[in-house]
């Protein structure tokens, strides 16, 4: 087999001729274009080994101050660079020189230069890769290929239950070799992607809580209390005379984790891919908000407690992801990209639907928006918050392509003031009452909250998409999209606009909407038919325990289309 060419394109050629040379990479491929990457010439990030701790001589010998400064992750440090006696700020050589050092230091697994995230946060090279190979690549010729390159070890492979993917444990020294690796993989034209397993930081879409309880959930049903307009809601309780959800249509919250004790949420067990939990609960003191958000969809209606989310009969799955930085609780977390790909996945191979994601993350992945793509085409539809930077568009991954962004609405129908435009939809985000941590782990003195943000925007949707599936559990992505679009309060300018998106998502008439005209409904892969393709399709997620298929349905439909 000949060698793959290594394919540049003009986008790629111009930057690359516009970037002054260096010994060191300073930018990251993004699927096949380079992304500069800013770097943080104050600081390196050092992985500690468990065992022996790093003599302050040692990082003298590097140019780094013992004032290390621990992260969120286990292991991970980063230490000031010591100003150079001239006064002049470190170069990126001075930081290249930094880092190799410092990962031959006694007590260093890894040495990593710091760059700086979209929010402004430290983005930090692992000793990860992350990879996928073109479809015409063998699992022989990838292994081949991998092993040539010198990159480390394979740790896993279709990972994410994504095909021709690899997860390679590296063996080089630092951070800098890792990214250049990765970088030089990236471009070969029989890979798709090639990204460092980046460590990277971001926040909860929220602005901070309010204490005082409040019981009014105006985006259920608004009576015009507080200066409201009555009925600008979701049309709840009359969406709720058609159902409340079901208990096999469940929502998967990405976040910080869920409450599995609150009294008044309805739960399943979850999943934690940062390693530190059990079943998606809460580990530190300021993992709160994945419980503020999964109250919008599933706090328990009619039970004489509390609140009620809009889909209370359809239960919350936590996929505990980030780490929320401590002891301040702030709303800021660090995470790894592969956590959200096995989140998603986790979700995916547990039949879950419906995703809610309601972060803006400081950095931008390949295999996270490659498993966006590959779960929302097998029939996940995925939710994010637009943000609360008051931006003309919505930050990332609301900003993804198969992500559905949603914006923040007042009790007036304005868009709140803090809320991102350019999403695809709008729902309540402002003065919303919430379930909270119970007790004294909560961000109030509550177990419930008053809290504003896309954050819970984001969930009230997704719980409107879980009613929908509850009502008709064959209604593809495509179908829940058109429907929540076409079935909106249109708010400003006539039509789909940049601020409100289709407008004010309305459960009532989403649910009352006509079924979708369907060439073929049972027709699983998309190629016209319903045939023994779509039956393996189908089986291939037999037992899932949050979305069993229907079987019936597709046996009545074998053979035919449904006009």
């Amino acid at each position: 087999m000949r060698p793959a060419r290594f394919v540049l394109s003009l986008h790629m050629v111009m930057w690359l001729i516009a970037t002054p040379a260096s010994a060191v990479d300073l930018f990251i491929m993004h699927f096949k274009t380079p992304e500069p990457l800013q770097l943080d010439a104050g600081r390196v990030a050092l992985l500690r080994t468990a065992d022996a701790a790093t003599p302050a001589a040692a990082l003298s010998k590097a140019g780094l101050s013992a004032d290390m400064q621990s992260l969120s992750i286990k292991g991970w440090f980063t230490a000031p660079i010591i100003q150079q006696a001239r006064g002049a700020a470190a170069g990126v050589n001075d930081v290249a020189t930094a880092v190799r050092t410092a990962a031959t230091a006694r007590g260093v697994r890894f040495a990593s230069p710091v760059f700086v995230g979209d929010n402004g946060g430290p983005v930090i090279v692992t000793p990860t890769i992350l990879m996928q190979f073109a479809a015409t690549v063998s699992g022989d010729r990838a292994r081949t290929i991998i092993a040539d390159a010198g990159v480390g070890v394979i740790e896993a492979s279709n990972w994410g239950h994504m095909p021709n993917t690899y997860k390679i444990s590296c063996s080089l020294p630092d951070g800098f070799a890792v990214l250049a690796a990765a970088n030089a993989l990236a471009l070969r034209d029989d890979v798709l992607f090639a990204e460092p397993d980046m460590l990277f930081t971001g926040s909860n879409e929220i602005v901070i809580p309010n204490d005082p309880f409040w019981s009014q959930l105006w985006g259920l049903h608004n009576t015009g209390h507080s200066g409201g307009i009555a009925d600008m809601d979701m049309d709840i309780p009359e969406a709720w005379d058609i159902t409340q959800g079901s208990a096999s249509v469940a929502v998967l919250v990405i976040d910080t984790g869920v409450d599995i004790n609150h009294p008044d949420l309805n739960l399943l067990p979850g999943v934690d891919t940062t390693g530190q939990g059990a079943v998606g609960e809460p580990v530190n003191q300021c993992d709160n908000h994945g419980t503020w958000v999964a109250g919008c969809i599933s706090a328990i209606a009619n039970n004489g407690l509390g609140v009620a989310g809009a889909a209370p009969l359809s239960p919350t799955v936590s996929a505990r992801t980030f780490v929320s930085d401590t002891p301040t609780c702030t709303g800021l977390w660090t995470t790894q990209a592969s956590w959200t790909v096995d989140s998603l996945d986790w979700g995916f191979q547990h039949g879950v639907r419906v995703t809610n994601n309601s972060n803006r993350y400081g950095f931008m992945s390949s295999a996270i928006e490659a498993k966006y793509a590959q779960t929302r085409a097998a029939g996940m539809i995925h939710f994010a918050s637009a943000g609360n930077k008051a931006l003309p568009m919505p930050t990332y991954p609301a900003s993804l392509p198969d992500v559905n962004a949603v914006s923040a609405l007042t009790r007036t129908g304005a868009l709140a003031s803090f809320s991102n435009r350019g999403a695809f939809i709008s729902a309540p985000g402002e003065s919303i009452v919430t379930t909270d941590r119970i007790g004294v782990d909560g961000g109030n003195t509550t177990d419930f909250a008053l809290v504003h943000g896309t954050s819970f925007a984001s969930p009230y949707t997704a719980a409107v998409a879980a009613l929908m599936l509850a009502a008709d559990p064959s209604l593809s992505s495509d179908d829940i999209f058109n429907i929540l679009i076409t079935t909106a309060r249109d708010l400003g300018p006539i039509g789909f606009d940049s601020t409100f998106g289709a407008g004010f998502v309305n459960a009532n008439d989403a649910l009352r909407a006509p079924p979708p005209t369907r060439k073929c409904m049972f027709d699983t892969i998309k190629d016209g038919k319903v045939d023994i393709f779509d039956l393996m399709n189908m089986l291939n997620q037999w037992g899932a325990p949050y979305g069993p298929a229907d079987l019936l349905g597709l046996l009545s439909e074998f053979g035919q289309c449904s006009g």
